[in-house]
């Protein structure tokens, strides 16, 4: 299994944090890097966020596109009339109701789901000064390093890219590919972290054992 120091200094390798980091959380605290790339991940949160604002227009646009050349293929492989056959005197109704159906959903729904992620992501991108940093916490308890085909985003929610996963006491957390081929499953550690705006966040990590 390795000495618990080299095992430790392969983490602080691979785990992007130092050994600086690591005692000031043990204290804890946060190291000035670590409250600099808190800064520099809500800076580009929030830069984002400026950057896709107010393109609900656009996105409607691409989505009526999108069931304008939906409704040609339907029309081209007889779809329609296979409807009017069966639907009979029905069958404008049902269009008309399928057109007002696929209107609110382009021009209404869509738009604001889009907006909800740019306000979302304006959210997650406030300054430190104005949405500090919560209290470090401490979890010890063995770990479970696995690869996911979803995982967790930033956001905590459902992602579909592979995401290697870091599981202590049941809290998940994003990790890298390297520090979960260093993470050795059932070994006890001791994680240093931190809930920011509701995604849990790796500092910096110790083998007990």
């Amino acid at each position: 299994m390795g000495s618990v120091l080299e095992h430790n200094l392969a983490l602080q390798q691979h785990g992007q944090f130092s050994a600086a980091d690591l005692e000031a959380n043990r204290q804890g605290q946060y190291s000035p890097v670590q409250l600099k790339r808190f800064e520099e991940a809500r800076n580009f949160m929030q830069h984002s966020a400026a950057r896709y604002d107010n393109k609900g227009p656009v996105v409607s646009l691409i989505f009526g596109v999108g069931f304008l050349a939906f409704v040609v293929v339907l029309y081209f492989v007889g779809v329609f009339d296979i409807l009017q056959n069966v639907l009979g005197g029905l069958f404008l109704p049902v269009m008309a109701g399928a057109v007002i159906l696929a209107a609110l959903f382009i021009l209404v729904i869509v738009p604001r789901q889009y907006q909800a992620s740019v306000e979302m992501a304006r959210a997650m991108g406030t300054p430190l000064a104005a949405s500090p940093l919560g209290e470090i916490q401490v979890i010890e308890s063995q770990a479970e390093a696995y690869t996911s085909q979803g995982g967790i985003n930033r956001r905590g929610h459902q992602s579909t890219r592979v995401s290697h996963i870091l599981q202590m006491d049941g809290i998940k957390f994003n990790i890298t590919a390297s520090l979960q081929e260093v993470i050795q499953s059932k070994r006890k550690y001791r994680v240093y972290a931190v809930n920011d705006q509701g995604a849990w966040v790796l500092l910096s990590m110790e083998a007990l054992e």
